[in-house]
Parts: structure tokens; sequence; C-alpha cells
């Protein structure tokens, strides 16, 4: 909505409600490509009282199945309204944007239907993929790549699950972005300067069974496992109470997105360092702006902070950000002391390295867990993450020692079943890729032990199976029985055409160019050119925030674009969550768009997905849907796109 109003959109209104009419002004549609809001711009251009507008500029978040389209054009024949239509795009946006290099498809059931015991059949699984696939060629062509393809193949071991979701998917994405490059020839866009192909790596969360249990020390990933916050389309949102000058408490809520230079500054240090670099930012705040108070002109404690922020109220928006990342580091704190993990942290990081911190293989670990899980302080979710990451990171699993935990952790039936459903992910469990992730150069860890505290090393020694992956990517190192890119077949240019030899005619290519993940929050961060081909990286079932915090790291090591998404982030508490029901039947999904029941212009009430807007300058209004990373179901839609030359039909 703010890109919106920053075009001089003025009105914003819902398409499924009965709207005023502007006959004189021509509209902009901005909708999901399925028949339920195609037959709910056509009721706009068949009313008995007048056509709603002018005319009507239709955008589709994704291309347009066939037959859809073959309907919407019979529905507007039928209406008389194909006049009205003066322009019909593909914008192919059907994903959302959570930060400038992290993607989501915004959709946590696909885990649920891929990995669970029911629907496994192989076309609901490839159906399921294939929305996937629909929405990758999306964010390719968002981000101007036809990349090469690379998927994980683990290997075929005995008594383990193995659905081959990543090579079914490559496949399916290679087939979308072939089709899309021979409808559209002038795709990719050169890049200036020049870069070979970008590659897409594809993974699922079987590839990484340890990282979802972890406590993470992060700040970022700490505040969303260990606070209540809420997650929203870009980013999260937090409440929490403060302490007024007069003393009394108020509720305040913080969203935590990438316009906070404070939040953005401190999101991937750890939680030690971030009150550190809290109080150093907010004594270069004071000195930047000359401030003069009472007494001190520098702070040295979250405390000094508090009472320092609370005597400059012409500084209301500075104020706000560094209050509420201090509230909220102060919390975490809080939480990492009230649940005891410095203690629960170091056994999972033995557990998950497989060593302790002086490089020793961990002794007794069942003796080791056994008082955390029979303290009664501990939660139940607890001790389900850590009886789930003993079984994962070992190397087999003892049933009695099994049995002995699980009495004496004394355990809630939900999570039971959680523990018996991590099976069903049981491909990884043989480490034949997990070795890839499992620790730190000892050199590493050696020179982080020489720092004064070596807590928050000790507590984040693990290294996600995801950062492991693409280091060996980009290095080349990466075993290639593992982790395949043949899915094409065609010989691919090495580099892209320089712009200045690129065609000067009008592009045929019928999509918008976004900047989406060129966007920069920084005062002097000018965009430099990247060492290499960026790489696109897509994991099936879920990231986590440490292997979102990876893809950061890897970027500024290497000075390569990296871009990571799933179909949904994950924390450890809804992972655990999502497991118990991976072997009950799905429920039935709500879809995006509601059904289409009749003329909303009949009725006084409907439900609301679906938007539309009215610029100052242009006069136009529009029709925008508040979300666009859904995958419609739709029994009236073919499966696959028809890559139709739209405005060729109009």
């Amino acid at each position: 909505m703010y890109d919106i109003l920053e075009e001089n959109v003025t009105l914003v209104e819902n398409i499924e409600k009965p709207r005023q009419p502007y006959p004189s002004y021509e509209a902009i549609y901005i909708l999901t490509p399925c028949i339920e809001s195609c037959s709910r711009l056509v009721d706009d251009f068949s009313r008995k009282e007048g056509k709603m507008y002018a005319a009507a500029h239709v955008h589709f978040i994704n291309a347009l199945e066939n037959n859809t389209f073959n309907e919407f054009t019979r529905l507007l024949n039928a209406a008389n309204a194909a006049n009205d239509i003066r322009s019909l795009k593909e914008m192919y946006v059907d994903f959302l944007v959570r930060e400038n290099c992290v993607y989501t498809l915004d959709d946590q059931r696909k885990f649920l239907g891929l990995f669970g015991s029911y629907e496994t059949s192989p076309s609901t699984i490839e159906m399921q993929l294939d929305d996937i696939a629909r929405q990758l060629l999306c964010v390719c062509v968002t981000l101007g790549e036809n990349p090469l393809i690379r998927y994980h193949r683990p290997l075929d071991i005995k008594d383990t699950i193995n659905r081959r979701i990543p090579e079914q998917l490559a496949k399916l994405i290679q087939s979308e972005l072939d089709n899309f490059c021979t409808t559209n020839p002038e795709f990719p866009p050169p890049r200036d300067p020049p870069l070979p192909s970008g590659t897409l790596i594809i993974l699922d969360r079987t590839i990484d069974p340890i990282s979802p249990f972890l406590h993470e020390f992060t700040y970022q990933a700490m505040l969303a496992d260990l606070l209540p916050v809420e997650e929203i389309s870009n980013g999260l949102k937090y409440e929490y109470k403060y302490t007024q000058e007069d003393g009394t408490t108020q509720n305040q809520e913080v969203t935590l997105i990438e316009t906070d230079p404070v939040y953005t500054s401190i999101r991937h240090m750890h939680i030690a360092n971030t009150t550190e670099k809290l109080i150093s930012d907010f004594n270069a705040f004071l000195n930047e702006n000359k401030i003069s108070t009472s007494g001190s002109t520098t702070v040295a404690t979250l405390n000094d902070m508090k009472t320092m922020i609370s005597n400059l109220p012409q500084y209301q928006e500075m104020k706000s950000r560094f209050s509420a990342h201090m509230n909220i580091a102060n919390e975490c704190m809080q939480e990492f002391k009230d649940q005891n993990l410095e203690e629960i942290g170091l056994i999972e990081q033995d557990m998950a390295c497989g060593e302790t911190p002086e490089g020793d293989k961990p002794k007794n670990l069942v003796e080791a867990l056994t008082p955390i899980l029979d303290d009664p302080l501990t939660s139940q979710m607890i001790k389900a993450r850590l009886i789930l990451l003993w079984i994962v990171s070992s190397d087999s699993v003892d049933p009695e020692d099994l049995e002995t935990l699980l009495a004496v952790a004394r355990l809630e039936q939900e999570y039971k079943d959680a523990i018996e459903n991590i099976k069903l992910l049981g491909v990884q469990l043989s480490k034949s890729a997990n070795r890839l992730g499992k620790k730190m150069k000892k050199q590493e860890r050696t020179t982080k032990k020489k720092q004064e505290d070596d807590v928050p090393f000790d507590l984040s020694r693990y290294v996600p199976v995801v950062k492991r992956i693409v280091e060996g990517h980009i290095d080349g190192t990466i075993d290639q029985s593992l982790f395949p890119n043949n899915i094409r077949n065609v010989k691919q240019n090495n580099t892209r055409k320089n712009t200045s030899e690129a065609h000067k005619e009008a592009p045929k290519l019928r999509v918008y160019k976004t900047q989406w993940h060129k966007k920069s929050t920084g005062a002097n961060a000018a965009p430099k050119p990247p060492s290499g081909p960026p790489v696109i990286i897509f994991i099936v079932g879920g990231m986590t925030y440490s292997e979102i915090r990876s893809a950061y790291e890897i970027a500024e090591t290497y000075d390569r674009e990296i871009y990571i998404g799933s179909t949904h982030i994950i924390t450890p508490d809804k992972f655990v969550k999502d497991l118990c029901q991976l072997d009950k039947r799905l429920s039935p999904s709500n879809s995006v768009v509601p059904a289409y029941t009749g003329s909303v212009h009949k009725k006084s009430t409907t439900s609301a997905t679906q938007s539309s807007i009215t610029s100052k300058n242009s006069n136009k209004k529009t029709a925008l849907p508040p979300r666009t990373a859904s995958s419609i179901s739709n029994s009236n839609v073919s499966s696959k796109s028809g890559h139709h030359k739209l405005l060729g039909k109009w």
C-alpha cells in the first residue's frame, strides 16, 4: 500500500464489495488469474444501471491458464464488454517479498500436503508442485533470470522415504521457463555488465532436519522463536509494554520490516552483540544530532538508553525505533534466562555438531538430557524439540533410549505424534548430506574461542546445511551426484548480451520490470556489480531464520546476489506443530478468492480479498489484491500455463 500511495493513488476499493461507479474514469484492475476474479470484472461492465468505469486495463499477477482465458473471453463477449478491455497484461508477481533478498510463496499447507502420509498419490503431488513451479517462474521473471537448475537428489537408502520432490519440481520449473522463453524470445533481458546465467538451487525440508529444532541466538531468529510475534506479509509485528514518563505502562505495537534501519542493522547479530550495537548506534545518534542533555551525552547500558530516550521528545521516530528494539532485546534476554537456554542451547549444539566446544565427541547424551526433560519448568515444546533433535542428529536411534527419554519427558499426545511423524522426513536420517553442514572449520572455532566471552559462539556453532551447499556450488566443490544440474538439455550462452548490443526496437515481452531485489535502505548503499552470477535458493517445505541469515552471509562473503525463498518461513514451534499434523488428513483449504455466487452489485455484503484504487493524477481506478502470493485451486482451470499472446486478442 505504501508503494501504491507513492504513485499518487488516493482510493483503494474491494472488487468483491459494492462500489460507487465512476463512469468517466478508466480503471486498472490487478487480479488473481482465476475465473472468480474474471467474473467479477465482467459484472462491472454488464450492470443494468450502466458500466462502473469508462474502460478497464487488466493486470493479472500470474499467467492466465488457457481454460480461464477462454472462459473470460466468452463472458466478455456474452456481456458485450470485450471492447471495454483496453489492455490485458500478466505481471508475474505471484509471490511475497519479505526482505530485499528473501521471498516466500506464503503457503504453509504445501509442507503438509507434500510430506504428509495422506494424499501422496503422484498426481496429487505433481499438482501441488506445479503450483509451486508457476510461482517460481514469477520469481525468475521478476529477477530477469533464465537460470540453470541444480537440485538435491538424495541417495536411496533402505527403510527411508524419498519422494524426489526437488527433482520433480526442477523438471516442472524447467518446462515453465522453456515455454516462457519460447513465447518471449527477448527474455532474459541483457545485464550491464554482462554475467553468465544464474543458478536456481532446489532443495526441500529433508535436506536439514536439524536447523528447525535449534534455538538460534541471533536477534531476528530469537525474537521470532521466543516472543509472541505476528507474521505479516513483509516482516513481523510485535506488541510490547513500555513505561511512560509518569510511570504508567502502555502497549506499543512495532512492525519489524525492511524500512527500519535499526532493525536491519542488528537482525542477524548475536543477541550479546545486539545490545552493544544498539548502545553504540544510540550514542552515535546523540553525537550526530548534537543532542544536549542535562547529564552525560553517552549511554553505557540499555537502562541508560531507556532514561535518555524519555528525554528526547523531539526525535520521535528514532526514539520509537530505539525504544522498541531496546525493549525487544531485553525481553529476549529475559526469556533466555527464564527458559534456561544457556544450558539447553549448549546441549543442542553438542547434538547438532556431533562434538563439544572442545572438539570432543559428546558422551552420555541421554543422561545429559534426562534432568532437563524431568524438570517441570521445562516446557512441553522444548522437551519435544530436544528429543526430536536427538533423533535427527543420531547416527542410529536406540529404541530403549528413546523410550527412556519419552518416559521422563511425560509429553502430551500431540508432541508424541510429532516425534512419531519425523520418520516421514526420514530421507536424510542417513546423514548422506548432513555432513556438508555439520560444523564450523576448526580454525574458525579456535579464533572465536579467543573472544572474551565465548558463550555466544559455543551456542552458535552449527552451520545450516543450506549454507554449505551454496558455498560448495560457488566454490565448485559440491557433490555432483547429490546435486546434479542436468535438467536443461540445450546449451546456454555463457554471457548475456551487453546492453549496447541489445535490440533497439520495442520489447515483445509483456511483463513488468521490477526492482524489489535492488532496493536499498542504506543512505550510502549504492548497488555495485556482483562478482558472479546470482544464486536463487528455494526450499520446499519451509525455511528457517538461520537459513535466511546464511544467505546474507554468503552474499557478503562472495560478493554475489543471493536470493532465498520457500513455501513459507518456519519457527521451531511452528515446525513441531506441523509435524503433529503430518499423519492426519488435511482440512479443506480456504481459497484466497471466494467463490463467485453472482454479481456483487446486487448484494449488500461480501467477503473481502481484492481491492481497487484511484489515482489523482491519471484519473484511473484500479482493482488490486491485498496479497499477491497465492496459488488458486480451481477445477475449471488446466494445470499448464497457456503462454498466449494476450494483447493480440484485444
